[in-house]
């Protein structure tokens, strides 16, 4: 047997390696801001020859289209857009012919596109925003200076300033025939686009506006524009203008779209399918991906009105791990690893595990990725870490000269038949619920805030009416806010200023947001303001705002881990800020223990271990 061919100082190895290395299967839930590494493109087959016809249809006549995938918790959703991605990857080396031989693209793949992952809506205001924000992190800035480029030229402008007849009159120029083809709300994002492009001393404020970077009133007033790029429609305009003139098909693919449901409820999910058809009505040369749940499926598809329903393509389900997939995974997977770590792979390939525990974990999950990834997981480390002797798992190994080819090549698909039944009793079940990224942003902190406010207001009797992103009107501009809540004939206007994280102040992001509260209450749309800002957030104009705002008394500063908590325990037992938030509206909720945060609880028993002291020293004293 293999097994018996390796040197004890092989097996130490290996093992030793295994023990301080990170595996594959250390993370067992894809996540859109990690790379998976080892793709087994079966259980996608079928959903990759219809994905990539609808980018070739729509790189042809500029169409958007709409494609649901559907699959099961720990299915592989989010391990398609990695696929994708790397296949992009693939795509653009290939142009440079530096792509190796074993990276092979098959040649249905279409060329010029690019795909962006834009996780689960963390709630049902400023989708636009979030969806344009991730559209930036994808294509970086380079993508604005392209846009513009292409855009500035087609105007113009280009050409005048290689003429050498460059200045104010031609940047007007440029700007009035840009905004003779982008009319109305397209003004600002034309004329920032040019500045950005044509003038030095302004180009820098340009792009910051361009990058929904804050920015205060003179600035925006240098550049003669009046609107933030927060707006859902300003955000709309940007996302149309990039994605109609980034030269290659622009493929969206949003993950998890069960979350506003999971937050808000059925008006939050209605709320983000309305957003998809309007990105699908308003925007060309996109594909919309939506991944979703098979389980609720069905729901979204009853939620969903008829025009939504007819724009949307035939949904295609993603399979699961037959067990030939399992084996080519497993020994894949290994062979990263152990190049990662500069070792040849063992002669063994299924090394550390053999067939007859695979055969035990594929009967155990029905070859469910997740599920299959994450008992992999717990045999290795029962034996990294001595919990299961290394020859109890190596018994049944397969003879000297197998390789990868020959292990996959003669396994059949199916469940195949376990002769040691003693492997099953030892894999343990771990099948959690979905699990969901924890990302604190405007929108998924508001969203937590609201949440907690409608659990605590629930289990407290409280008859409460939220109206989640809530649009009034200043003269004829329309502007909105976060959330709107009604108890006790009282209106409760909640806001969060457009900030990238909760570890730096709000900076100006937090003057505007004060100034929406502010005008809100002014025109009477609310009667107070609940504003949810950074920790440390400052600035004169923001105090100044604030102190002659007296309606907005109520001030919450997080940071990034109490806005996280807020937002993990949103939908089961709201945080300590949860709880403060929910007292704005419901006064003292005596009863009632948030529950504590890792972190304070990981320093509690060190607390109560002094204060156990100083009370031992008080008595001897």
């Amino acid at each position: 047997m293999v097994f018996q061919q390796m040197s004890d100082e092989e097996k130490d190895l290996y093992i030793d390696v295994l023990r301080v290395g990170t595996t594959p299967f250390d993370r067992f839930v894809a996540r859109g801001s990690m790379q998976d590494v080892v793709d087994i493109p079966g259980p996608r087959a079928k959903i990759d020859r219809f994905m990539f016809r609808a980018i070739s249809q729509t790189k042809s006549d500029h169409s958007t289209r709409l494609i649901p995938i559907i699959g099961s918790a720990g299915s592989g959703k989010t391990h398609a857009y990695w696929a994708y991605k790397n296949m992009e990857r693939k795509m653009l080396i290939s142009k440079t012919d530096q792509i190796e031989e074993e990276e092979e693209i098959p040649a249905n793949i279409p060329s010029d596109w690019t795909i962006v992952y834009v996780p689960s809506p963390p709630a049902a205001s400023r989708i636009l925003l979030h969806v344009y924000t991730c559209l930036l992190d994808e294509l970086s800035t380079s993508i604005i200076k392209a846009v513009a480029e292409k855009l500035v030229d087609k105007w113009g402008g280009l050409k005048k300033k290689k003429l050498g007849l460059f200045g104010g009159q031609d940047l007007e120029v440029t700007i009035s025939n840009g905004i003779r083809e982008y009319p109305g709300i397209f003004s600002d994002c034309v004329k920032c686009l040019c500045i950005y492009t044509m003038d030095k001393e302004r180009s820098s404020k340009a792009e910051r506006w361009l990058l929904g970077e804050t920015m205060d009133l003179d600035e925006l007033t240098s550049l003669g524009i009046s609107s933030v790029i927060e707006s859902d429609d300003i955000c709309l305009a940007m996302i149309k203008l990039i994605c109609e003139n980034a030269g290659k098909t622009v493929i969206l693919y949003f993950d998890e779209i069960e979350s506003p449901y999971r937050m808000h409820g059925p008006e939050a999910e209605t709320k983000f399918l309305e957003v998809l058809k309007r990105l699908y009505n308003e925007i060309q040369n996109v594909v919309i991906v939506i991944a979703v749940l098979k389980e609720i499926w069905p729901r979204i598809l009853e939620t969903a009105d008829q025009a939504m329903k007819s724009r949307m393509e035939q949904e295609r389900e993603l399979e699961y791990f037959k067990f030939d997939d399992l084996l080519l995974y497993f020994a894949k997977s290994m062979e990263y690893f152990w190049s990662q770590n500069n070792l040849n792979p063992p002669i063994y390939p299924l090394f550390p595990l053999n067939e007859e525990v695979l055969k035990a974990i594929y009967a155990k999950t029905d070859g469910n990725q997740r599920s299959i990834i994450k008992l992999i997981r717990i045999f290795v480390d029962k034996l990294v870490y001595d919990e299961m002797p290394l020859e109890e798992v190596m018994k049944e190994s397969l003879p000297v000269g197998i390789t990868l080819a020959s292990t996959t090549a003669t396994v059949k698909p199916g469940a195949p038949e376990v002769h040691d039944k003693s492997i099953l009793d030892k894999i343990e079940e771990m099948m959690d619920d979905e699990d969901y990224t924890i990302e604190a942003n405007p929108a998924s902190v508001a969203g937590a805030a609201l949440k907690s406010i409608k659990v605590l207001g629930e289990k407290y009797h409280k008859d409460i009416k939220i109206n989640l992103d809530f649009k009034f009107l200043v003269g004829k501009r329309s502007y909105s806010l976060a959330g709107m809540i009604e108890f006790n004939g009282n209106k409760y206007g909640i806001e969060v200023p457009s900030v990238k994280t909760f570890d730096k102040s709000g900076g100006v992001a937090a003057f505007y947001a004060t100034k929406r509260l502010a005008d809100a209450i002014t025109t009477k749309q609310i009667n107070y303001g609940i504003l949810i800002v950074p920790e440390g957030t400052g600035g004169n104009k923001y105090k100044s705002l604030l102190e002659q705002n007296e309606n907005i008394m109520f001030k919450f500063e997080l940071n990034d881990d109490s806005a996280k908590f807020l937002i993990q325990q949103a939908i089961k037992m709201p945080s300590k800020e949860g709880l403060l938030m929910s007292q704005v509206l419901f006064g003292d909720l005596p009863d009632y223990i948030p529950p504590i945060p890792p972190s304070d609880a990981a320093q509690e028993p060190e607390e109560s271990a002094n204060e156990e002291e100083q009370e031992e020293q008080t008595n001897t004293e």
